[in-house]
């Protein structure tokens, strides 16, 4: 919903942990006047959504939150304060998507920005990375180093300097922390990225594409060397 919601018995009961997080712009919750397109039973057309929440593995109480009209919002608190880094992220654009955020598995004030804009007509793709809590940020992907919006990225949990991105034509990865890309080809096709998980115990990175099934990237630890 728009607002950041906790359990702690396995989903039996839910409280509301934060204010609404998003813009809540009233024109764009308004879809019985949508210009005609027909109403979804599911209510795909309202605006002023959470997307994406990625709670902190160094801190329980760092909780980073994404919405569908371009908030980045941060507690440090469990949820009684909030930052909101609207306008704040220099190059992101106002009121994008942002489909993911990852909280960094290194430093507690690190977090990775996933944002797209495609929907209004703006191919490139935006990653952005703050490393002391949103206080400043870098633009980690432009469209110099990849090809494609972005859709997804993941840290590799033992090598902080192994990144892999998804965007909609590949998967790319980086062996310097983020500071130049190359597009993995071997075995896997320049097709939509959604989502990117690893599976620490093997070792293997899962990549979820758009229409394309499932992919696994059998055993990753040679790119950790």
């Amino acid at each position: 919903s728009q607002f950041l919601h906790k359990s702690t018995n396995k989903g039996l009961s839910w409280q509301t942990i934060s204010p609404d997080l998003t813009t809540d712009n009233k024109q764009q919750q308004n879809q019985e006047n949508n210009g005609g397109l027909s109403i979804d039973i599911t209510g795909a057309e309202n605006f002023n959504t959470i997307l994406c929440i990625a709670p902190s593995a160094k801190d329980n109480k760092i909780i980073w939150v994404g919405t569908d009209d371009g908030n980045v919002q941060l507690t440090k608190d469990g949820g009684k304060t909030w930052t909101n880094f609207r306008g704040k992220i220099s190059g992101m654009p106002l009121g994008a998507w942002v489909p993911q955020i990852i909280a960094g598995r290194h430093n507690a004030g690190e977090a990775f920005v996933v944002c797209n804009d495609y929907r209004r007509g703006d191919f490139k793709p935006y990653i952005f990375r703050t490393k002391n809590f949103g206080q400043t940020w870098e633009r980690m992907i432009d469209e110099n180093k990849v090809k494609g919006y972005a859709l997804c990225m993941i840290q590799d949990p033992t090598e902080p300097n192994l990144i892999f991105a998804g965007t909609e034509q590949g998967l790319w990865v980086s062996f310097d922390n983020g500071t130049n890309f190359q597009q993995w080809k071997n075995g896997y096709p320049s097709v939509s990225t959604y989502d990117l998980a690893i599976q620490e115990r093997e070792a293997d990175l899962c990549i979820a594409t758009f229409g394309r099934a499932m992919y696994i990237l059998d055993d990753i630890r040679p790119l950790r060397k």
